[in-house]
């Protein structure tokens, strides 16, 4: 597999004032090819070095084009429309193309997405979020428990799991993962089934599951820090990322199949088509007390994005870190979009851009 060296980075100049990272990567030779020809690109969460990334491609190089956020997790992202959950709020950005000829790379761009709606929530510890037929709903890790927003509230809770008493701001059981079925939260994932304050984090029993929210069922459990359900072809995907696993659950037959064991802390998952895009990160420092078993197998994990064949679970391509991002939360495709812009609040432009619709007389 042929590697390129160093993607091109680009920053905007205005960002807030944050740590400066080394952002370099190597990324397959294919990789470039791949998105273009799909004409899609990636939008990346990277909390640990506070950063949104837009991986983007001309065809031939890869572009990782950064934005600056306060503990950026997850995303939901369509061709109109990207929402990002950070450290106490939630953003929402909407496509604005009129502003594209103002921009530096207006020759390449072909999506600009602009600040339309800033939500407070305080520090939630927000981890996914998606839109449902009830609008945004977002795991609210904290208070352990599903929550929708409204614009009266920091958040309203509306599931919890069956093993959580009261909703406190205590992190429980660490519930991460959401997926959605039909328009409402079918599937999540959580560290623990302990019902003490970040109980997870002291006895690091590592006994995770995937629960079925509609039914209030633990359907999988023994796992190993669990992460990012994703319902895809009617079945459900997950990360055991402890494991540095990938597993598909199929409700129908009730099946647990592994899929892809990766050497990396696997977390963030999104698909299109037959391909499967991955996250990785590495295992963190702070876990070396109570090192998982992914850290025990390998010498060296990694963090970047990987692309899996679901047809014949092969590895086709991937883009590494390998400057100082160790972390990536969330993976989430921009469809139709091959090189996207996004203006941040902070950016100057911002208070001469407007989006409204027609005015009907």
């Amino acid at each position: 597999m042929s590697l390129t060296k160093e993607s091109e980075i680009s920053k905007t100049e205005d960002e807030e004032k944050l740590p400066e990272f080394d952002f370099s990567s190597e990324y397959t030779e294919n990789f470039p090819g791949i998105l273009k020809g799909l004409k899609i690109s990636l939008a990346v969460t990277s909390y640990q070095s506070q950063t949104l990334f837009f991986i983007r491609s001309d065809g031939k190089t890869i572009n990782t084009n950064l934005k600056r956020f306060r503990r950026p997790m997850g995303l939901a992202v369509t061709r109109d429309q990207i929402t990002l959950g950070t450290f106490k709020e939630i953003l929402k950005f909407n496509r604005n193309d009129t502003v594209i000829q103002d921009l530096e790379d207006s020759a390449k761009v072909d999506a600009c997405f602009t600040p339309t709606a800033t939500h407070t929530t305080g520090m939630i510890n927000i981890h996914d979020i998606a839109y449902g037929d009830e609008g945004l709903w977002v795991v609210n890790s904290a208070f352990s428990c599903l929550a929708t927003i409204d614009s009266d509230y920091s958040f309203v809770p509306r599931w919890k799991p069956p093993f959580i008493t009261d909703l406190k701001p205590e992190d429980r059981c660490h519930l991460n993962g959401m997926a959605l079925k039909n328009g409402r939260p079918k599937y999540v994932t959580t560290f623990d089934q302990s019902n003490r304050p970040q109980a997870w984090k002291k006895d690091r029993k590592l006994n995770g599951t995937l629960i079925d929210v509609e039914s209030n069922q633990i359907i999988v459990d023994q796992l190993v820090m669990p992460h990012s359900p994703r319902v895809h072809g009617g079945d459900v995907y997950f990360c055991e990322s402890g494991k540095g696993l990938i597993h598909r659950f199929s409700s129908g037959n009730s099946k647990l199949t592994l899929l892809k064991k990766l050497q990396g802390f696997t977390r963030g998952i999104d698909f299109w088509g037959p391909l499967m895009f991955v996250g990785l990160s590495k295992v963190r420092d702070s876990e070396t007390k109570n090192r998982p078993p992914i850290a025990k197998e390998y010498d060296e994990t990694f963090a970047g994005i990987w692309i899996i064949n679901l047809e014949d679970q092969s590895t086709i391509g991937h883009i590494r870190f390998e400057g100082d991002v160790t972390q990536i939360y969330d993976v989430a495709i921009i469809p139709e979009v091959v090189y996207p812009e996004l203006i941040e609040p902070n950016d100057q432009k911002v208070k001469d851009i407007f989006k409204f619709p027609s005015l009907n007389t």
